[in-house]
């Protein structure tokens, strides 16, 4: 599902790693988010874009708040 561009239903928070910093970024109700890695239905956390940045999420806040804009696998 890699590539995939979701549409958030609901606002929800990611984390921005840079080093050993780490910042919680708010993502509001109809961003567009795009999973640049990992597998939504069995890892904890998964990498997504945002604005040019990329974030971890709780793979449950993706799953349970989207909607599926576009599925690259399938072009």
């Amino acid at each position: 599902m890699a590539g995939n561009t979701f549409k958030l239903k609901t606002g929800t928070m990611a984390i921005l790693s840079e080093g050993d910093h780490r910042s919680v970024i708010l993502i509001p109700a109809t961003a567009q988010v795009i999973l640049v890695g990992g597998d939504i239905k069995r890892d904890t956390f998964v990498k997504i874009r945002y604005q040019a940045r990329v974030l971890l999420m709780l793979s449950e806040d993706l799953r349970c708040g989207i909607d599926l804009v576009s599925d690259h696998s399938r072009s």
